[in-house]
Order: structure tokens, then sequence, then C-alpha cells
């Protein structure tokens, strides 16, 4: 369990939904990531980092894409509904995941 303000949430629960919600993102997303925290006005929030395959970060796609993917989380893992959680969304593409990491793939 983690402590939010506000409450408790089943965190393997919270991993099934976000495992399951995974499956349905497409194939654009190489893999959803996420913590669990507090936002700037202290909300207990969740913070998705989607990892984009590089060909999904075309501009002529890019919002098509994230917004696609922002809704399928939502609906799927209903994050305000069901846990409390105030849902944030950042994208990044597997290329500069793998800067990031250090050439390190997911």
């Amino acid at each position: 369990m983690a402590i939010v303000p506000g409450g408790l949430v089943h965190q393997a629960q919270l991993a099934a939904d976000v495992e399951q919600a995974k499956r349905k993102v497409g194939p654009e997303a190489v893999d959803v990531l996420y913590r669990l925290d507090v936002d700037s006005t202290g909300e207990p929030s969740i913070f998705f980092r989607i990892i984009l395959a590089d060909w999904a970060t075309a501009e002529e796609h890019l919002t098509e894409v994230t917004s696609r993917i922002a809704a399928t989380l939502r609906d799927e893992i209903r994050p305000y509904e069901n846990w409390g959680l105030q849902p944030y969304f950042n994208y990044g593409s597997e290329g500069e995941w793998r800067k990031r990491e250090g050439g390190r793939a997911r």
C-alpha cells in the first residue's frame, strides 16, 4: 500500500490496472511508467511517463497519438474515480529515453 494524502492506494491492484491498460494503448507506446506523488497543489496524483516509439513522434501524428493514449489510460484506469488520483501525462521518444538512460534499451 502507498500512502497518499487522503488515503491509501493498493499498489498491486493499481499496477495490475496499469498493465492491463498498457495492452490497449497501441504500438505507439513502447512503455508506460508511472509514479505516485502529490502535484504542486498538494493533490494526490499519478504521473505517467509514456515512452513513444520514435516513428510515432512524427509531428503530423503526435497530437492524435498522445490524446488517444491519455484517453485510453484515463478510461481504463479511471485514476480519479477509482483511486482519487489526479492524472498527469508526460511523453518522450524511445530515442530520448535511451540517451537519458545512458544507451540502455527499454
